[in-house]
Formats: structure tokens, sequence, C-alpha cells
């Protein structure tokens, strides 16, 4: 992820300038600057410019810069409940950028009708409906969730085939 943030300033009259980044990295006294945040989560960073006359007055301006992690996510294909330790359920495998809390994972059958839903991210498929192991074949899923900062939402869709 590119969090590197190019600032420039504007201020008439000053001719000393501090820019507190707010991450806690460190300042700079150049007139213009570039700042590289942490990637490591989404998060707020209140970057104030301080600016001082000549004969040292001080003004400042203050922004809020957010650095929002991507959504990244992998969905298999391919699963196989057959007892084995390898692939036993099947599940969507998230890195970053969504509410765990706002999730939901549905499966159907060829009919359309919901044989799981699950609103627990860590929770997956074990292939069966109604405690019995369903036919190998291919069904369809359906993944909703949100966005962790902006409250968007996201729907996606697929094939997942079962294999024994």
């Amino acid at each position: 992820m590119n969090t590197d943030v190019q600032f420039t300033n504007s201020t008439v009259g000053a001719i000393n300038y501090v820019w507190d980044f707010g991450d806690g990295t460190g300042n700079s006294t150049t007139i213009n600057t570039e700042h590289t945040f942490p990637d490591t989560e989404s998060a707020g960073y209140v970057v104030t410019l301080y600016a001082y006359s000549p004969i040292g007055c001080v003004d400042s301006v203050t922004q809020v810069i957010t650095i929002k992690q991507e959504i990244i996510f992998y969905i298999p294909n391919t699963f196989t409940p057959d007892g084995d330790e390898f692939n036993q359920t099947f599940q969507p495998v998230f890195t970053a950028g969504f509410d765990a809390s706002d999730f939901e994972l549905q499966i159907r059958n060829r009919w359309g009708e919901i044989i799981f839903e699950s609103h627990d991210v860590n929770g997956g498929w074990d292939g069966t409906y109604k405690g019995k192991l369903v036919q190998l074949g291919t069904y369809v899923w359906y993944l909703e969730f949100k966005d962790e900062l902006t409250d968007a939402r996201y729907l996606h869709t697929g094939h997942i085939t079962l294999l024994k």
C-alpha cells in the first residue's frame, strides 16, 4: 500500500515551518514536504503545519489525513470435505479493509435454496445441510460485507465446487 503523501505549503510571509504529521515519527521543517505514514492499519492522522513570521508570530493549519487499507480477500473455488486434514471447509480469506462485524456468507443449491449462512468471518461451510454431507457438485456463494472506514457495502457472488 502506498502511504506517501505530498504536502504543499501555501503560507504567505512566514520564514520558518514545522510540520507535525500526527503519527509519532517526527517533524519536518521544510517549506513543502513528503511523508510516509505507517501502513499497518487504516487510521486517521492529524497533520498540523506551524508557520512562523519574521517577528515571531505563529499560525497553524490542521488537516486530518486518512490512510485506508485496500480490501483484500481471496475466495477458493473448490473444497474437499472428505475427512482428511486439508480443505475441509469453504470460507473467504480476508487480510484487510473490511468490517468483520458486518459480514454475511450464504451458500445456495441449484434451486436457489439457502443451505448455509454465516455472519462469522471465521465460520466456514463444512459441506453439510441439515447435518448431512451434500452431493458433490457446484454451489453458488453470496458474500456481503462492509468497508471498515466508509460503511460502503459490497456484494460478491461466485461458484464453489464441492469434491469428495
